[in-house]
Order: structure tokens, then C-alpha cells, then sequence
């Protein structure tokens, strides 16, 4: 093989992978339903299909949370009582199997729905 061929296959291969990355990303499902546990116990239970913002106020072990539903499919934390305040800086949850933890309030946001089956992709 000459080496214009070689560098050839690289890049039809490379784009193969990036086709079926980007296939695999824009078809995952999207949660149907969100459920928020704090100290283990059912709080609450969020529709993700409604198309209008909500607002929950859930109380955790430390003390109050505000959690933001967006209508278009995902959920986070936006308000916390907890010191380093990492469950409101977490990437918003929208795909099943989705988790949002905040552990000094011992509260668990975790999004069900039917899934792809996909967990992760490595290269």
C-alpha cells in the first residue's frame, strides 16, 4: 500500500466513526418520567413529557432544594442548602438511567423511561 492509501482508509474510517457517533448521540430516547428520592423515600414524580417549565421545592436533609424542570425534556438542581453545591452544577438529566445526586442531602433524581440500551462509547 502506497502511503497516500493508507492515509485514505484513516479518514473514510474516521468518518465512519464520527457517522455512527453522531447516529447513536441525536437517536437516544428521552426519559418519560423523573424520580426524586431523598433519604431513600419517593418525594416526588415528574412527568418530562409536559412541555411547561415546573418548579419543585423539595426539602433534603440539610434543608431545602429547588429543583427546575425546563419542558423540553430534562431536569436539574438549580438551588441547594449543601456546602459545595456540586448536584446544581451537574449537567442537566434527560436520557433514562440518568442520575442527579446531591449526598449530603441524600437526595437522588433519577430519570426512567425506555433506553437505548447504550451506556457509553469508548474509542
Amino acid at each position: 500500500m502506497k502511503r497516500s492509501d493508507r492515509i485514505t482508509a484513516v479518514v473514510i474510517l474516521t468518518a465512519m466513526a464520527l457517522v455512527a457517533v453522531t447516529w447513536i448521540v441525536m437517536h437516544r430516547t428521552r426519559g418519560t418520567v423523573a424520580v426524586v428520592r431523598v433519604d431513600g423515600r419517593v418525594v416526588a414524580t415528574v412527568d418530562l413529557t409536559l412541555r411547561e417549565p415546573q418548579t419543585l421545592h423539595i426539602t433534603g436533609v440539610l434543608g431545602p432544594l429547588v429543583i427546575a424542570v425546563d419542558g423540553k425534556g430534562s431536569i436539574r438542581v438549580t438551588e441547594s442548602t449543601c456546602t459545595d453545591r456540586i448536584c446544581v452544577h451537574t449537567v442537566p438529566a434527560r436520557s433514562p438511567g440518568d442520575q442527579i445526586i446531591c449526598v449530603p442531602n441524600r437526595m437522588v433524581i433519577t430519570v426512567e423511561g425506555k433506553g437505548t440500551g447504550i451506556d457509553a462509547l469508548a474509542q
